[in-house]
């Protein structure tokens, strides 16, 4: 499965606020992300060749974010 990952956010008044670890650092760094369902792991493969985990999209619709394209 291919989750989402919350790596930080910008608030109306302030700067960016990260999350943890980006995705980009868990694959350059061996640094574990975690998904928005709560899977912690260390990316490392193209996640366009899989299906989107039904956990992290129903969490993602919940909150109004734009589903990634895939």
């Amino acid at each position: 499965m291919a989750h989402i990952v919350l790596e930080g956010f910008h608030p109306k008044d302030g700067d960016f606020i990260p999350a943890g670890p980006t995705v980009v650092e868990g694959i350059v760094n061996g640094t574990p992300v975690q998904a928005l369902c709560g899977k912690v792991w260390v990316p490392g493969r193209d996640p366009q060749r899989y299906p989107l985990c039904p956990t992290c999209k129903e969490i993602a619709q919940s909150l109004g974010w734009k589903q990634p394209s895939g």
